[in-house]
Formats: C-alpha cells, structure tokens, sequence
C-alpha cells in the first residue's frame, strides 16, 4: 500500500477524534456555567438531589453577620429545616428564582423551615441589601463577600451560585440544588424533609 495512502486511512480518524473532543469540552463548559461571571446556568432547569437519611453527611457550622452587620449564625435554627442558598445579585438564575424561595419559605414556615440566604461576592454589601428589598425576601443572609462559607460547603457541590442546600432537623444535608429551582421542585423536598421526624 503506498505510504500517502496509509497515512490518510491513519490521519483522518485521529482528526475526527480531536474534533470530537474539542466540540465536547466546549459543550461541557457552556453547559455548566457561564465563564465571565460564574454562575450555574442549566437552562432555566435547576438539578435537585436527595438523600436517603442514612446516606446524609453533617452540614457544617456558619455564623457571620447579615446584610446589616448583625451577628447570624445557623445554630440559632437548631431543630429546624434549613434551606441555605447560596446567591448573589449579578446572577440571573438567582434572580429568576428568588420569588419561589421566598414563597416556598412563606408556605412552609410554620412547619418549621427556616430559609437563610448566603450573598456571596457581590460589588458592595449595598447591593445585596437592594437584592432583598427587590425581591421582597424575608428571610436573613449571610454577607459572604470573601466566599467564606462558600468555600467551607465547596465539599458539598457548592463552587457558584445559585445552589440551594436543605438540611435536615439532625443538622444533616439532605438535598443539594444546583441551578435555579422551581416552586414545585424545591417545594416537593422541603415539605418531605420537615415531614420527618426530629427524634
């Protein structure tokens, strides 16, 4: 066989292997987050996942101040359900989804579910504090410019906003949220999680 020959019959799947690896790394990224400014975009569709109560690992302890500078700490919920989000004001998907999380939170209070908000790297503490007054939130958050806490739950899925955490009332994690999440999504789990006992 002549050599031009064979080594187009061994360059053509060697060329077809790059582009099909270039095309998929590109595809992957595009489809996780957007580069510039760091945050999970899926579409429009946030990935929930539970866990089965004996496959729970302990949710870390947080405490730090809130928009106001006011001490905040998550042991002052101890014994109730905990939906930590983790949010920033620049981030669409946490703006799309902030209506949701505060009337998940408004139908499920009284069960004993306590949201908590982690603002994280935003411009100035202002803005978060805009953020909530927008957005009509009533629950606290934790100012997390330095993404402290961001980076103590980064073991647990947390690396960019928006990702929501429920914990359970044994201080466990129950279910992680990456993404912006629905109403009925993030409802759905909540209402599971603070049905369960508490013994």
């Amino acid at each position: 066989m002549p050599i031009l020959q064979s080594f187009r019959m061994i360059a053509a799947p060697i060329a077809l292997a790059i582009v099909l690896a270039l095309s998929g790394c590109s595809t992957s990224a595009s489809a996780t987050n957007d580069q510039q400014t760091n945050y999970v975009a899926l579409n429009g569709v946030g990935v929930l996942t539970v866990y089965a109560a004996g496959h729970r690992k302990p949710a870390l302890p947080v405490s730090g101040t809130d928009l106001d500078g006011q001490p905040l700490t998550l042991s002052h919920f101890a014994g109730k359900v905990i939906v930590l989000n983790f949010w920033a004001s620049w981030c669409p998907p946490c703006r799309s989804e902030a209506p949701a999380l505060e009337q998940v939170y408004t139908d499920t209070r009284a069960s004993g579910v306590q949201f908590v908000g982690v603002d994280i790297r935003e411009n100035g503490v202002s803005d978060g504090v805009h953020f909530e007054t927008t957005h009509r939130i009533d629950y606290p958050s934790f100012s997390d410019q330095a993404s402290r806490i961001a980076l103590d739950f980064r073991s647990t899925g947390v690396e960019t906003p928006p990702t929501t955490i429920v914990i359970d009332r044994h201080g466990r994690i129950a279910a992680r949220g990456l993404g912006e999440m629905t109403y009925t999504q993030l409802l759905s789990v909540v209402k599971s999680v603070a049905a369960q006992a508490s013994t």
